[in-house]
């Protein structure tokens, strides 16, 4: 079988390398830092496909000697692996004693509950590392697991290579091989592969079987589609004049329809900024979460080319006024914000299922109306002791209800005067009035009084002796 191209005309050097020069250069003074004993800071490799990022970093392996080792993160993302193999890899030297490459390849596969601790344990190895680690990702703004790996890296965005730059490197391996080919064609194969080097590549070793690549061949091949990044879709969504650019900028996305809703809404004010254009963009869009509000009510997905074609067409094409230029694109700061208090949102769904039986109340309810009242009466640490041993409450929930931090001396107090009452009530011999669910410590049950014998209970009672 013959060997793959990809594979025969691999990089010898860091000059033959295909596209984005600066990151290549920025790249070997990094490595070349860690060849002289200066620690850097691990890379983050992100672009379209097959634009070099995972070449690029077996290229410095290759051309620094170091030892290369590899891991596919959407293959292998459980903590348990990535710990022990990846976690060790990063820490001890190659038997050379030079720097070991630690390469983390495809780290957006991390995604769901399947991860159980990926992205962690890959945060961890970037903040500890005594090795130069490499992550490569083709997007990494769609998916909030990214954040941590984003802040802990020097991110470095690869583009589409340059045509020009393809057909002139492919114009030069054909020349090698002695295949006869017309320079248009190879042109329009450049042209037609969306700046993917490697599967081009690929497109032109098969060509080359025929013994002769000619325009004809090329056509055959047809425009291969790539899939967007999402800061791509949203520009060609704002910007787009027609219906179909649009439609077909949506349906290369890999985002859903609705983080792109979201995506959408977040950046309507930032790109529509004259005359009525925002009020028309969010009318639009605002229909288009109407929409979205049947399908979830009846099922009815069939609302979805509604909804799917107001958030983008409706929007981009409701615009009266024409925007030029590079525009600032954000992550949807609705998604940051809960995931920034998503610990919060639990805590307080923690402590509204220890109220909820209590108060006979829905836990809609006690979130909604009932939380914040208690919260107002935590304020006197007296009943904040007894509420805390009534809810049964730890120093975590208790803070809450404060709003303060765990360790601090007002929770712990009220924490360990709960527990006291608590340990008073298993020790009493108290018996709890009939019908009640055995919890005397109900701070707003009052105490039962003694019922006095009438005179005509006396009497009796006298009677019988």
């Amino acid at each position: 079988m013959a060997e793959p191209w990809t594979e025969k005309f691999f990089p010898s050097n860091f000059e033959q390398f295909v596209g984005n020069v600066e990151i290549v250069d920025f790249a070997r003074k990094w490595a070349e830092g860690w060849s002289s004993g200066r620690k850097q800071q691990p890379l983050l490799l992100f672009g379209p496909p097959g634009t070099g990022k995972t070449c690029l970093a077996i290229l410095i392996a290759k051309a620094f000697d170091w030892q290369l080792f590899e891991l596919n993160a959407s293959d292998f993302r459980t903590k348990d692996v990535i710990d022990r193999v990846a976690g060790a890899a990063s820490q001890a030297a190659s038997f050379s004693g030079k720097p070991r490459l630690v390469l983390l390849d495809e780290v957006d596969g991390l995604h769901g509950n399947a991860d159980r601790g990926g992205a962690a344990a890959i945060s961890k190895i970037l903040r500890e590392s005594q090795n130069p680690v490499i992550l490569t990702a083709n997007e990494i703004y769609g998916n909030q697991r990214m954040l941590p790996l984003r802040t802990g890296c020097k991110i470095l965005q690869f583009k589409k290579i340059n045509y020009l730059s393809i057909a002139k490197r492919l114009r030069e391996l054909l020349e090698s091989e002695g295949v006869e080919f017309d320079p248009e064609a190879v042109k329009l194969l450049a042209r037609n592969c969306a700046g993917d080097f490697r599967s081009t590549l690929l497109d032109l070793q098969v060509l080359s079987l025929s013994g002769r690549i000619g325009l004809e061949e090329v056509k055959s091949l047809g425009y291969r589609e790539r899939q967007k990044d999402v800061f791509k879709t949203i520009e060609a969504i704002f910007k787009g004049n027609s219906v179909a650019d649009i439609r077909l900028a949506r349906w290369q996305s890999e985002v859903s329809n609705e983080m792109l809703l979201r995506w959408v809404e977040e950046n309507i004010p930032r790109h529509f900024t004259k005359g009525n254009d925002t009020a028309l963009a969010f009318s639009n869009l605002s229909r288009a979460d109407v929409f979205n509000g049947r399908i979830r009510n009846r099922q009815h997905y069939g609302f979805l080319r509604y909804s799917s074609e107001l958030m983008t067409s409706g929007v981009a094409l409701s615009r009266e006024n024409d925007y030029h230029g590079w525009m600032h694109y954000q992550f949807p700061g609705l998604l940051r914000l809960l995931s920034s208090n998503k610990a919060e949102r639990n805590l307080k769904k923690q402590i509204s299922k220890k109220m909820s039986p209590k108060l006979h109340s829905s836990l809609r309810v006690v979130v909604a109306s009932h939380l914040p009242f208690f919260k107002m009466i935590f304020k006197d640490k007296e009943k904040a002791a007894m509420l805390s041993a009534w809810f049964d409450l730890d120093e975590k929930e208790i803070a809450f209800m404060l709003g303060s931090k765990p360790t601090t001396k007002k929770v712990q107090k009220i924490f360990e005067e709960a527990q006291s009452l608590k340990q008073e009530q298993m020790l009493s011999k108290r018996k709890s009035l009939p019908g009640s669910d055995n919890n005397s410590l109900n701070p707003f049950e009052e105490e039962p009084k003694e019922e006095q014998a009438s005179e005509e209970d006396l009497h009796k009672q006298a009677k019988l002796f």
